[in-house]
């Protein structure tokens, strides 16, 4: 800045140097980000822990709904051939076992189908996050186990960290605008 940029007025100039120390504070506070390797990495692992664990939620979520479902329409099936067959005589009360026999089958084959489905993504959500574990830096894989397994021992205690983590990114973003 030369001699005729810097302002006259006394007032003015103080604003020039708190803005310019807010700029350089924000400066300063992205760069301590940017340094902060580790932190940037354990946040970036809880998402993918984090979205790992929703999709299995989800999968799992749609498995007890396809269960559920199958398990309702099988049961309705099974009443309306229980219904024929009590009013049925000999004949028509051997064919409606063999129909609720069939439709026992397609329930039992659909919801092993489910299951089987469920497993495969349960399996690929768990390839996925151990790849990103076994891309980490040894004492981070080291304290990815050590959180996973607390997890399972504490998972309310995780699900309150997950929130209060979602909480504070939240509250990083909205500050950083």
């Amino acid at each position: 800045m030369s001699e005729k940029d810097i302002p006259k007025d006394p007032a003015k100039l103080r604003r020039d140097i708190e803005e310019t120390r807010r700029e350089l504070g924000d400066t300063v506070e992205a760069l301590a980000h940017k340094a902060d390797v580790p932190a940037r990495v354990k946040e970036s692992v809880n998402d993918g822990v984090g979205k790992a664990k929703v999709k299995a939620g989800e999968a799992a979520t749609r498995v007890d709904q396809a269960v559920t479902r199958a398990a309702a329409e099988a049961q309705v099936a099974a009443d309306v051939v229980v219904d024929k067959a009590s009013t049925a005589a000999g004949q028509v009360a051997e064919k409606a076992s063999v129909a609720a026999g069939q439709v026992a089958d397609k329930a039992t084959a659909a919801a092993g189908q489910v299951a089987d489905k469920a497993s495969v993504a349960a399996g690929h959500v768990a390839e996925r996050a151990a790849h990103v574990v076994e891309s980490l830096p040894q004492p981070v894989q080291d304290k990815v186990v050590l959180v996973s397994e607390q997890a399972r021992r504490r998972p309310v205690a995780v699900l309150g960290g997950l929130a209060a983590a979602v909480l504070l990114v939240t509250w990083l973003v909205r500050r950083g605008r």
